[in-house]
């Protein structure tokens, strides 16, 4: 389980760089951000880049000491089936992606007054992980076992 949680901590680590970076990098490629005369807002902008970046490295370089602190194993401790790990994996994930894409859709429907049909089917395919974990970890179990007679 100690494993499992280290690469959990740098799979976060991996997401706060490069989801920082793939948000502000379309910015870096605008004439007018470098053509600007102020450095008033290059300074914020460095800033708020900086900050996650920094964050992820130093989760990336800790995620041993921070897995090892975190997961206590014990003698009589019972073990998490995989039936379990799966269902909760994909509701978080599920979680996850519906909080992100109903934002993006209310922000674009707020601000556009456009309706972003990508992040509803994103919103859609959420709550099937969020409410067919049972489906996913059966299909799981077929994919795994597909062609091993087992």
């Amino acid at each position: 389980m100690k494993q499992f949680s280290e690469l959990a901590i740098k799979i976060l680590a991996a997401y706060f760089i490069l989801g920082n970076l793939g948000n502000a990098s379309p910015l870096l490629f605008v004439p007018e951000f470098w053509e600007s005369k102020e450095l008033v807002p290059t300074v914020p902008f460095i800033a708020m880049l900086a900050a996650p970046i920094v964050i992820g490295i130093f989760l990336w370089i800790l995620a041993p000491n921070i897995a090892q602190k975190i997961i206590s194993s014990y003698e009589g401790e019972t073990a998490i089936s995989e039936h379990g790990l799966i269902i909760a994996g994909t509701f978080l994930i599920g979680v996850y992606w519906a909080l992100r894409s109903i934002g993006i859709v209310i922000g674009e429907i707020s601000t556009n007054g456009s309706i972003d049909y990508g992040n509803i089917a994103v919103f859609l395919i959420s709550l099937v992980l969020i409410l067919g974990g049972k489906f996913i970890t059966s299909f799981y179990r077929w994919l795994r076992t597909a062609g091993s007679g087992v």
